[in-house]
């Protein structure tokens, strides 16, 4: 890489995978740090804000949109219905299914965290431009976008109409 030894430190710093990560790793702790008096975490955050967007969606369109496995679904629900922020109800059309509501003080807990992302984002101005940041959250998603279906638990976006798009046609 770049004429640089192979074997050296630097060689694997400026691979752009081993960069991601790092930067990933970065953003969860700026996101620790910010939410450490509310005890929310980005995949609880993550769970509310879609539960907030698409109230009464089920557990797998909840995973769908997210991009994040059952398992991992069910173990941050049961803690987020333990805290009473989440509430499974009983599917009107289909009684073998349950859909997820976000309680008041879910409702109320996302109101108090919505300066995070906002605080987040001033930390990164610290060091990037405005255009920098949007050049990267451009890049990034062109990436995401192009290899989302490599994925184990693609991220199936959702459509205008409001519909999970089918795991059988990822896009």
């Amino acid at each position: 890489m770049n004429g640089q030894d192979p074997t050296s430190m630097e060689a694997l710093y400026q691979r752009p995978g081993f960069i991601i990560r790092r930067a990933h790793q970065i953003v969860l702790a700026l996101f620790d740090e910010e939410a450490a008096e509310l005890g929310l975490t980005t995949t609880q955050y993550s769970v509310l804000h879609t539960l907030r967007a698409r109230p009464g969606i089920n557990q797998m369109g909840l995973c769908e949109l997210i991009g994040i496995d059952r398992s991992t679904a069910t173990m941050v629900l049961r803690l987020l219905e333990r805290n009473g922020l989440v509430e499974r109800r009983q599917s009107e059309k289909d009684r073998r299914r349950n859909t997820l509501m976000l309680t008041s003080a879910g409702e109320d807990l996302l109101i108090r965290a919505a300066p995070l992302s906002k605080a987040i984002s001033e930390r990164m101005r610290e060091v990037l431009s405005e255009e920098e940041l949007s050049q990267l959250s451009r890049l990034l998603g062109q990436f995401v976008q192009s290899f989302n279906h490599r994925v184990r638990n693609p991220l199936l976006p959702d459509t205008a109409a409001g519909q999970i798009p089918s795991r059988a046609s990822p896009s």
